[in-house]
């Protein structure tokens, strides 16, 4: 995933990033990423890799849509970032705020897992 700072003033510092991913409002992994700072008019791509820990058990309605998803090979998969940031203003740091981002990811996927094509770009909602 790619984080944009477009700001020519400001520095982000990310102390904290949480991302869960969940599969029809079940959370199946969660995993923490590296902190960064990011500077101004900046790019930074995060790589991040998710696996099914956790059981998700579906009911006939959501096992149905899992197989016809399956049959398409995209899955609807939403995650959300719990962060902890902070901004930098020359040498003044800001406190912590805590933001939380969810998207909502389309995810290529053949029927044993593994990536069966491209992954298109989403844009996700910031909640302050």
């Amino acid at each position: 995933m790619t984080v944009r700072n477009p700001n020519k003033r400001i520095g982000i510092y990310y102390d904290s990033i949480e991302a869960r991913v969940f599969y029809e409002g079940q959370r199946f992994n969660s995993i923490q990423l590296t902190r960064f700072y990011q500077g101004h008019k900046n790019t930074t791509t995060l790589n991040a890799v998710f696996k099914g820990q956790n059981l998700v058990l579906l009911g006939n309605k959501e096992a149905s849509k899992f197989n016809e998803e399956k049959s398409s090979g995209t899955f609807s998969i939403d995650m959300k970032l719990y962060l902890r940031i902070r901004f930098k203003v020359s040498v003044f740091k800001s406190p912590k705020f805590k933001p939380k981002i969810e998207c909502d990811l389309k995810v290529p996927l053949d029927s044993n897992g593994g990536s069966s094509g491209s992954f298109e770009a989403t844009k996700c909602k910031l909640d302050w």
